[in-house]
């Protein structure tokens, strides 16, 4: 009997605020990555990481709202089982395998339980890797708080420590030094400015740590490892009665969308963002969205998590389009709409005090 073709799966998770999705824009302009379908999972009303890779995908897809491995996981499966008979009937474009980006806050060990279980999807398609960005200046100060986070390092086949351009070797040294703990199954690897290439990736998912052979390859061992570990059976993961891994969240995580539909100046905007991440450094663990700006034509996205600074790229939309404009705000123990609606006032009041100190002047 022939061999059933399988399409490897690769999850690529972390917390929010890791770099997941600019590892993720980096890795999909490399020949590697040709004949991949991505898959973008996002928490918040308006999404925009789908936009930050559009250049470099032909047609990644996004589940609208809600986390992976919960609120969105039925839309999950049925994007994966779709997907196939488009594949198998040849409505899409041929894919070699899929990469899934998952929001911040989700936690993978239901996701590839979901896969696992799934008559259509067990049988057709297999988690080939769990790759977990963790950022080596922050990333460890959220453990306690969030076991989405432990297990994202507890289910990882490779770890990237992201952002050691701006980490100091103290950090980058003690955060390597706690991952044998704390992802005891996981490659390290190191990412500067947001860059590791695909190659070097691929290269560390496929080879078997102790033989050298591809692990991950589909003709599989011919031997057991010591190494070797199943997703879906960790001791500390919450099950129902009929042992299906159920999501460990943190409580007290909020979401919330402010609209902004009018272009914006530049530098009221800015230092309104600067004064927010200062009053709510301790609550607020992401801002990101959509803007037009005075002076600065196209739509740009803008990011912000405090304690790393904001970060402005332009966007290219295409000319039938036209999105929502407005940031998402994601906070811990404090509502993410009265957050939202601080900045809301704070953008008010900035605009006003730019207006009349240069009335006539408009923000670069």
């Amino acid at each position: 009997m022939a061999k059933i073709e399988q399409i490897p799966i690769l999850l690529l998770t972390g917390f929010l605020g890791s770099g997941k999705t600019t590892l993720l824009a980096h890795w999909l302009q490399a020949p590697e990555m040709t004949g991949a379908m991505v898959i973008v999972n996002e928490l918040g009303e308006v999404g925009l990481d789908h936009r930050l890779v559009e250049a470099s995908s032909d047609v990644p897809l996004l589940l609208e709202n809600g986390c992976a491995c919960c609120a969105a996981q039925e839309d999950l499966i049925g994007t994966l089982e779709r997907l196939f008979w488009d594949r198998l009937h040849r409505r899409v474009t041929r894919f070699n395998w899929v990469l899934i980006e998952t929001t911040g806050m989700a936690d993978p060990l239901p996701v590839i339980d979901a896969i696992r279980r799934h008559p259509l999807l067990g049988e057709r398609y297999r988690v080939a890797g769990v790759v977990t960005a963790l950022d080596a200046k922050r990333g460890l100060e959220r453990l306690s708080e969030f076991p989405e986070c432990r297990n994202q390092l507890l289910a990882a086949d490779a770890v990237i420590v992201t952002k050691t351009d701006i980490a100091s070797m103290h950090e980058i040294a003690h955060i390597r030094s706690r991952l044998p703990d704390l992802a005891p199954h996981a490659k390290v690897l190191s990412s500067a400015n947001g860059e590791l290439s695909a190659t070097e990736l691929l290269g560390v998912l496929a080879t078997c740590p102790r033989c050298g052979s591809h692990a991950h390859g589909e003709g599989g061992h011919e031997h057991d490892h010591d190494h070797a570990h199943d997703h879906t059976d960790h001791d500390h993961a919450h099950t129902d009665n009929s042992a299906r891994i159920q999501a460990e969240h943190a409580e007290g995580v909020t979401s919330a969308f402010l609209p902004l539909p009018k272009p914006l100046a530049w530098g009221p905007l800015i230092t309104a963002l600067e004064t927010l991440m200062a009053g709510h450094a301790d609550t607020l663990l992401r801002l990101k969205g959509l803007v037009r700006l005075h002076g600065a034509p196209g739509w740009h996205a803008v990011q912000a998590t405090p304690g790393q600074g904001i970060t402005r790229a332009e966007v290219p939309i295409e000319e039938h389009e036209s999105p929502r404009t407005g940031f998402t705000l994601i906070a811990f123990h404090e509502p993410a709409a009265a957050i939202a609606s601080s900045l809301n006032a704070l953008i008010a009041i900035k605009s006003a005090r730019d207006a009349v100190a240069s009335p006539t002047a408009e923000a670069p």
